[in-house]
């Protein structure tokens, strides 16, 4: 995957209700990738106040000094810094929040429409009139579509009904399409496709974006704030 890199103004880029992704390290060396979302900036004081951050719906404190790694995703476009936990607790709206530092310049990584990752995963789908419910395991995801292994032929063109479960985002009769035939796979017997997800409202469409993401981090090998 191509990366374009260069730095860019914080001011101009980091903005109130953008998704975090907050990487932190332990001193065994285990990395965790927590979510958050910008609440307010502060620039001229070199601050963030953002959401408590959180991990499977669990909020985790981060102590007072501790350095961690921000990513903030906007689109095509992600954003990466590293940073220092200054306080958390509660604002006047008693919302949990912390406040982490924010540099003057970020570095802005260029990225494509959607980031596909090899992943498996589990899920059923329906052809439309239909009720039978066919089984497939994805080889690859991306917040555009996967590539899909079944025991059943399809051809290109023909839509399909996708139930997927990714944690927090579940897929119920998603409308999809396969786009792409790639033949039956001689090791498994399964043939293979793939699939474009049609018709995703914004707000699942940024979800995925940050659930593949939050994976793609979690198969470095490397910490990401080393090749960023």
């Amino acid at each position: 995957m191509s990366e374009q890199i260069s730095l860019v103004d914080a001011q101009t880029v980091i903005k109130p209700g953008m998704p975090l992704l907050i990487e932190t390290e332990s001193k065994s060396g285990e990395k965790t990738v927590l979510k958050s979302t910008v609440h307010e900036t502060y620039f001229d004081k070199g601050v963030l106040k953002i959401a408590m951050p959180s991990l499977k719906g669990r909020f985790v404190p981060l102590p007072r000094g501790d350095f961690v790694y921000v990513t903030a995703l906007s689109d095509k476009v992600v954003f990466g810094f590293s940073s220092r936990v200054l306080d958390y607790g509660r604002d006047e709206s008693n919302f949990l929040i912390m406040y982490i530092t924010v540099p003057s310049s970020v570095k802005r990584i260029q990225r494509r429409r959607y980031v596909r990752i090899p992943l498996v995963l589990n899920g059923t789908y329906n052809l439309p009139g239909d009720d039978k419910e066919y089984r497939f395991v994805t080889r690859d995801f991306s917040a555009g579509g996967m590539l899909m292994c079944t025991n059943k032929i399809l051809e290109v063109g023909q839509p399909i009904f996708v139930n997927l479960d990714l944690e927090n985002i579940k897929f119920y009769q998603q409308k999809a399409q396969i786009v792409r035939t790639i033949g039956k796979n001689e090791s498994t017997g399964y043939y293979e496709y793939g699939v474009q997800f049609l018709e995703i409202p914004p707000e699942l469409e940024r979800a995925l974006v940050v659930f593949v993401f939050q994976q793609e981090l979690k198969m470095r090998k490397t910490p990401y704030r080393e090749e960023a």
